[in-house]
C-alpha cells in the first residue's frame, strides 16, 4: 500500500464512579507514546496487516497527520493507527461505554492489533463548517447527560508523565515527577459541583466535526470517570488567555449551563493541563530533535506546583 498523498507532520477493566488515580509503578499506561522512529511508514505497514482482516477495503490511502498516532483517509473511512504497545481493549471498552451515542463519532470496527501498531476503522466525516463555542457547549451537555451512567477507566491524569521526562537528567525530571505528585495530591482533594461522570478529556475545536444530524466528539482516546468540570476547562483556558473573546466564552457557558470559572478546583485542573503540555513539549521536543533550552526555565516554575 502506497500513500497518494503525503503531509507534513502535524504538530480496561471498567470501573464506576471512582476518584482519580495514577497507575502503580510499573503498570503500562493504556495509550503509550510511540517510540522512536515510529510514524508513518510504520502505520501503512500496520494498515497492510490488517487489511485482510477487516470486512471493509481500505484503497486509495492518503495520509492526513502525523504526531502520537497516524491518521490516514482510506476512501469513505477513517483510518487511525496508534503505536505498539496500546491496549486495544481500552479503545474497544470506549467504543462499547459509548454505544449508541448521539453526541461522539464512534469507530465502526473493533480495533485489530499488528506487529505494526493498532488500527482502528471509522466511518469518514466530510469537511464542514466549524463547530461554533455554543454549539461545542451544548453537545458537552448532550455528551455528559447521555453518558451519566458510563463504565469506562477511571481518569488517571499525567499518566504518561515519567516516559515523557525520562530523557531528562535525573534531577530535572525528579521536578516534574514532585510536581506531579503534588497535583494529584490537590486532585484528590478537589469536589466536583457537577459531579464525576463520563469526560471525553481532550476538549477543543479540533476534536468536533459536524455531520448532518449535528456535531460530533472525535478522537476519544482519552474518554474516563472524572470530574465534569475538566472538559469545560479548556474553554476556560482559551478564554483567559485571550484566545477567544468574554461574549463568545459566555455563550458556551449558557449552551453548558454552568461556568467553571466559579468553581473553586479549577486552578488544580488548569495546573494539571499545564504540566500535561510541559511534558508533551519535552517529548514532542526530544522526538523531532529540538533543543530544550527552555527547559530550565519551566523548572524554575514547577518547583512550587501550586
Amino acid at each position: 500500500m502506497s500513500l497518494t498523498a503525503l503531509a507534513p507532520a502535524a504538530v480496561v477493566a471498567p470501573v464506576g464512579p471512582s476518584s482519580t488515580a495514577s497507575p502503580a509503578v510499573g503498570e503500562p499506561v493504556p495509550m503509550p507514546l510511540p517510540g522512536p522512529g515510529w510514524g508513518a511508514a510504520d502505520a501503512l505497514l500496520a494498515v497492510d496487516e490488517a487489511a485482510p482482516l477487516l470486512p471493509v477495503a481500505l484503497t486509495g490511502v492518503e495520509l492526513v497527520s502525523v504526531l502520537t498516532t497516524v491518521v490516514l483517509r482510506a476512501g469513505d473511512y477513517a483510518v487511525k493507527v496508534y503505536p505498539p504497545g496500546t491496549d486495544p481493549g481500552h479503545l474497544e471498552h470506549v467504543s462499547v461505554a459509548l454505544a449508541g451515542s448521539t453526541a461522539a463519532h464512534l469507530p465502526c470496527l473493533p480495533p485489530v492489533v499488528t506487529a505494526h501498531g493498532v488500527v482502528t476503522v471509522t466511518d469518514w466525516l466530510p469537511a464542514a463548517a466549524p463547530v461554533t463555542w455554543s454549539e461545542l457547549g451544548a453537545l458537552l451537555r448532550s455528551f455528559h447527560d447521555q453518558h451519566a451512567a458510563g463504565w469506562v477507566r477511571a481518569w488517571t491524569p499525567l499518566s504518561r508523565l515519567a516516559s515523557q521526562v525520562g530523557c531528562l537528567a535525573p534531577e530535572a525530571a525528579a521536578v516534574l515527577l514532585r510536581a506531579r505528585d503534588a497535583l494529584l495530591d490537590a486532585l484528590d482533594e478537589v469536589r466536583s459541583e457537577l459531579g464525576e461522570g463520563v469526560i471525553h478529556g481532550d476538549v477543543s475545536p479540533s476534536n468536533v466535526l459536524r455531520v448532518p444530524g449535528g456535531p460530533r466528539l472525535i478522537d476519544l482516546d482519552w474518554v474516563a470517570w472524572a470530574p465534569r468540570e475538566y472538559d469545560l476547562s479548556s474553554a476556560s483556558r482559551r478564554f483567559r488567555a485571550g484566545e477567544i473573546g468574554r461574549s463568545t466564552y459566555q455563550a458556551f457557558c449558557r449552551a453548558y449551563g454552568f461556568d467553571v470559572c466559579s468553581w473553586p478546583g479549577l486552578t488544580v485542573l488548569d495546573r494539571v493541563a499545564d504540566l500535561g503540555g510541559v511534558a508533551f513539549r519535552i517529548w514532542d521536543s526530544r522526538h523531532h530533535g529540538q533543543d530544550l533550552d527552555w527547559l530550565d526555565r519551566e523548572l524554575a516554575v514547577w518547583r512550587t506546583p501550586l
